[in-house]
């Protein structure tokens, strides 16, 4: 059955269209769908798909293409770092239990921070506050809240397409998400690489989906514990920089602390900066 025949019993369906390796009209190189790994399922259960991924690297051109065409086929496209034999099996995709995209909804991203932010700062009644001042500087115990939005110096899809083909090589493959936003893959894809940090992704989903209002965020790379993003809209000034570096704490605290020391050396680091990386341990 040709493409043309099938695409009315599949157009609701993005998975369906993968099925067949087609992403809306456009072929698909070799791939195959991934699902929730079988450790994880019940014995009588399938497991049910979670994305396509190529079975090698795509090139910058294609994944252009898809990110202009996504928001009429349903599918993210973004790279996957999910070799087998560099990192084991399945790492980045299906590790623990997808959660549905209502969940992330749930989540107001100031109620993220704080929540996260109260957590990192708990007084421990022989060792005293996890976090010295001098670590939180400019800020102290208390959430200071979310920073505000960033000033646009580049289209976000056109720095987001710049920005891919330095992430490629020989590890890292085209993933297709069915979601309408990059933000919403961490949380359904049955990502772990955050797990050490927080138990579910949902509320680092909400996070995204703000920066990718407020900054023009994108995301471009996934991989077993490490997320890259590109950033339109990075802060300038030291204080609105200090504000961003704060949320990135909460995100993912190991990126800010072991690698910059503190939130005011970490954003002096991204101070204009259109690529944010995140790693958690």
């Amino acid at each position: 059955m040709l493409w043309e025949e099938r695409q009315g019993e599949t157009a609701a369906d993005p998975l369906a269209m993968l099925r067949i390796g087609f992403a809306g009209n456009r072929e698909l190189p070799a791939g195959e769908l991934l699902t929730e790994q079988s450790t994880r399922i019940a014995d009588k259960q399938e497991p049910g798909p979670l994305c396509w991924m190529s079975k090698e690297p795509p090139s910058a051109q294609l994944l252009a293409v898809l990110r202009a065409e996504s928001r009429d086929n349903g599918l993210w496209p973004l790279l996957l770092v999910d070799d087998t034999e560099t990192y084991g099996d399945r790492c980045t995709v299906g590790v623990v239990a997808p959660e549905p995209r209502e969940h992330i909804d749930k989540w107001q991203v100031d109620q993220v921070m704080t929540r996260i932010w109260d957590g990192l700062c708990q007084v421990d009644s022989d060792l005293g506050p996890a976090y010295d001042l001098e670590s939180l500087a400019p800020f102290d115990h208390t959430c200071p809240g979310t920073a505000p939005a960033g000033d646009l110096l580049a289209d976000a899809t056109v720095l987001a397409n710049q920005l891919t083909q330095r992430l490629l090589d020989e590890h890292t493959r085209l993933g297709l998400v069915p979601v309408p936003r990059g933000a919403d893959v961490l949380t359904v894809l049955g990502w772990s690489g955050a797990a050490n940090h927080v138990s579910r992704c949902a509320g680092l989903s909400a996070m995204l989906r703000s920066w990718e209002e407020r900054f023009g965020a994108r995301v471009l790379r996934l991989g077993p514990d490490r997320l890259d993003l590109s950033v339109a809209a990075p802060p300038a000034r030291q204080d609105h920089a200090a504000a961003v570096a704060a949320e990135h704490w909460t995100f993912a605290p190991d990126r800010v602390m072991q690698d910059s020391g503190s939130i005011a050396s970490y954003a002096e680091e991204i101070r204009g900066r259109r690529q944010w990386s995140f790693w958690w341990d």
